[in-house]
C-alpha cells in the first residue's frame, strides 16, 4: 500500500439532495487528515423526487466542496413522494445504480486500497462486496436498518426474492468487511444479535452537527410554536403529536417543514380536527432557513412509531435542535431515552395526544427550564456531535482495514 491511502466512497444520496444522509460523507470526507484521499461516486440527484431535471450522461466527474465526484446515471423519479408511482421509481434509482457502481469497482477497483460503502440503501453492499473481493478493504458504514424497517412498513414481505436478495447483502456486510461504522450503539446490538458478529468489528459514527450552520439561538425565545422537520412517512408518529394540540391553548401552533407520502392524510387529519389555523405545512425549506425557524421555537418535537424497529435511531432532527438550544419533546424510544437521560436537553413521552400535550405545555411554559435545557443540549452536541471529532474516528478505522 501506498503512503496514501486511496478511498473510494459509494454513497446513494449526496449534496445537493436535501434528505437526512446527503451530507455525511460531504462532511466525513472533509474531516479526514491528508494522507487519505478520497472521491466519491454516487447517482446525479434526485431527492426530493422531482426537484431535479434528468439527466442521460452515464457518466459526469465534478467537484462538490472540493471533494471529488463520480456520478453514475441511474433512474430518477419524477413522481411526488406522495404517490404510488414513487415506490417504483426509488427501487429502479436504487437497483441501476448499484449495478453501475459494481461495473465501476470492476473496472477500478486497482486505484484504491479501501472502499466504503453507505447504508441507507443496502443495495451499496453490492459493489462494496465486489471490491472485497478484487482485493480492497471494505469499510461499511450503516444509518438505517433498512431491512428491518422496510419489512416493518410493508415495503417487502420476509422470504420474498427481493427479502433474500438485501438479506444476502446485509449478511455479506456484517460478516465479511473488514470494519462496520454505525450511528448508535443500539444499532450495534442490533446486528450483533441477528448476526452473532464481535462488538470490536463496530465503530459508533453517529450524525454530527454543522457548528456554523446550526448555531444557538442568541436569546431565549418567547415563541409558543412547535416545529417538526423530516419527512412526512410511515416511521414518523406524526398523528398523536398533531392531535396533542387539541388539548393545548389555542395560542400553541404547530409548524411542519418537509414532505412525505403521509402528508395528504395530515393535512386531512388537521382540517378534521378544525387544527387548520394553528397547524400549519411549510413543505421543503432550505437548511439555513431550518436553522432559523429552529433557533425561534419554542421546542421541537421528535415523533417516532414505537412499534418498528427504530429503537436505535439518533434522528438528525433531534441533534440539530439540540445544536441550537431548542428543548425536544420525543417518542420514547431507546436511543432517544439514552440521549435524554445523558443531556437533559428534552423530554421522552408515549406517543398518546394527551401525555404529548401537557409535556409540551410544560416546556413552553417555563422558559428558565428550557433554557437549562438547552445549555445542556450544546454542551453535549459539542462533546459527542462535531464532524471534526468523527472523522478522526473514520481514519481510525480506515488505518486499521488497510
Amino acid at each position: 500500500m501506498s503512503e496514501t491511502t486511496r478511498v473510494l466512497v459509494i454513497s446513494h444520496f449526496f449534496p445537493p439532495e436535501s434528505m437526512g444522509g446527503a451530507h455525511r460523507w460531504q462532511r466525513l470526507v472533509k474531516e479526514l487528515p491528508e494522507d487519505i484521499e478520497s472521491r466519491v461516486i454516487c447517482p446525479p440527484p434526485a431527492f426530493p423526487y422531482g426537484a431535479f431535471e434528468r439527466t442521460h450522461r452515464p457518466i459526469k466527474r465534478e467537484t462538490v466542496n472540493g471533494i471529488p465526484v463520480t456520478r453514475l446515471w441511474t433512474f430518477q423519479p419524477q413522481e411526488d413522494s406522495r404517490a404510488d408511482q414513487s415506490n417504483l421509481g426509488r427501487i429502479l434509482n436504487y437497483v441501476i445504480f448499484s449495478v453501475f457502481a459494481s461495473l465501476y469497482v470492476l473496472v477500478n477497483f486497482w486505484r484504491y486500497d479501501s472502499i466504503i460503502t453507505v447504508s441507507a440503501p443496502h443495495t451499496t453492499f453490492l459493489p462494496g462486496a465486489i471490491g472485497k473481493l478484487l482485493g480492497c478493504a471494505w469499510i461499511v458504514d450503516i444509518f438505517d436498518l433498512w431491512l428491518d424497517n422496510a419489512t416493518d412498513m410493508g415495503y417487502v414481505e420476509s422470504g420474498t426474492v427481493p427479502y433474500r436478495y438485501i438479506w444476502t447483502l446485509e449478511w455479506l456486510a456484517i460478516t465479511r468487511s473488514d470494519g462496520i461504522t454505525v450511528i448508535t450503539e443500539t444499532m450495534a446490538q442490533s446486528y450483533i444479535e441477528k448476526f452473532d458478529v464481535s462488538r470490536e468489528k463496530f465503530t459508533l459514527v453517529p450524525f454530527g452537527v454543522d457548528d456554523e450552520l446550526f448555531i444557538p439561538s442568541p436569546e431565549m425565545t418567547n415563541s409558543t410554536r412547535a416545529l417538526y422537520v423530516g419527512n412526512m412517512g410511515d416511521a414518523h408518529a406524526l398523528r398523536p403529536f398533531i392531535k396533542a394540540f387539541q388539548y393545548l391553548p389555542t395560542n400553541y401552533s404547530l409548524e411542519l417543514v418537509g414532505d412525505g407520502k403521509r402528508r395528504d392524510e395530515l393535512e386531512t387529519l388537521v382540517a378534521n380536527l378544525d387544527l387548520s389555523d394553528r397547524v400549519k405545512f411549510a413543505g421543503y425549506v432550505d437548511r439555513e432557513e431550518v436553522a432559523y425557524r429552529l433557533q425561534r421555537s419554542a421546542i421541537s418535537i421528535v415523533p417516532l412509531q414505537q412499534d418498528y424497529h427504530l429503537d436505535y435511531a439518533r434522528p438528525n432532527k433531534l441533534l440539530e435542535s439540540m445544536a441550537v438550544g431548542t428543548p425536544y419533546v420525543a417518542s420514547d424510544i431507546q436511543e432517544i431515552r439514552r440521549v435524554t437521560e445523558e443531556s437533559g436537553g428534552g423530554v421522552v413521552v408515549p406517543n398518546e395526544p394527551e401525555s404529548i400535550a401537557a409535556s409540551i405545555e410544560n416546556l413552553v411554559d417555563d422558559p428558565s427550564k428550557r433554557e437549562q435545557m438547552g445549555k445542556a443540549a450544546i454542551s453535549y452536541i459539542d462533546t459527542h456531535h462535531r464532524w471534526s471529532i468523527l472523522g478522526e474516528r473514520v481514519a481510525g478505522v480506515l488505518r486499521s482495514a488497510c
